[in-house]
């Protein structure tokens, strides 16, 4: 993988992969069902995880379900957190303002915390991923900053992942899971491709 990602290649490597759909089939069957879907989040978790040490797309096998769950709940927290709180409360701004004749500004509004919202859940992701440690997740300061920096370079596959909850909301348990794996994939890639840079430049 190139020390820049670039969103094409890590998405025609993640659906080269032997197995990736059927992967994808389990995580999206289980992202239905609320609390099962916890599952679906620790693998997601645990994918991350293993993206940031090594730099390999590799999807692991289903597995470890003890596990993965307990993992799920520390998920599901930068979750919450990062991308579903931003979402709401755009949400209810944007009623509020499309209710005093503002349409427009309200579509525009929700539109741009839609986009902005993975990215800044994958910098809490991966800011939470250096040391595990549920407080680096309070790191607001920081991780908006990262968010603001990265956006106009992961501002393709926030797109694509705002096009796959809309053509598939029906299927919403698969759009998410299939949709916050590619999300994870290109984020967890940039990140770790600057502080390399970083590092190396020290």
């Amino acid at each position: 993988m190139k020390e820049t990602p670039i969103f094409e290649e890590v998405f025609s490597r993640m659906l080269g992969q032997s197995g990736f759909w059927v992967k994808v089939l389990v995580g999206g069957l289980l992202s239905f069902v609320p609390v099962v879907n916890f599952f679906a989040f620790g693998y997601l978790l645990r994918f991350s995880k293993e993206l940031r040490r090594s730099g390999r797309l590799a999807l692991a096998d289903w597995d470890d379900w003890g596990g993965l769950f307990a993992d799920g709940l520390r998920f599901a927290l930068a979750w919450l957190l990062y991308w579903l709180f931003p979402v709401l409360l755009a949400s209810a701004l944007a009623a509020v303002i499309a209710a005093v004749g503002l349409g427009a500004v309200s579509w525009l509004l929700f539109s741009l915390v839609f986009l902005a919202a993975p990215i800044l859940f994958g910098a809490a992701l991966y800011r939470y991923n250096r040391r595990s440690d549920l407080q680096d997740l309070l790191d607001v300061v920081l991780i908006l900053r990262m968010s603001y920096g990265a956006f106009p370079r992961l501002v393709v596959p926030a797109l694509v992942f705002a096009g796959i909850c809309a053509v598939a909301a029906p299927f919403y348990g698969f759009a998410a899971f299939f949709g916050f794996l590619l999300v994870i994939a290109q984020t967890t890639l940039f990140f770790r491709s600057v502080e390399r840079r970083r590092s190396v430049a020290l």
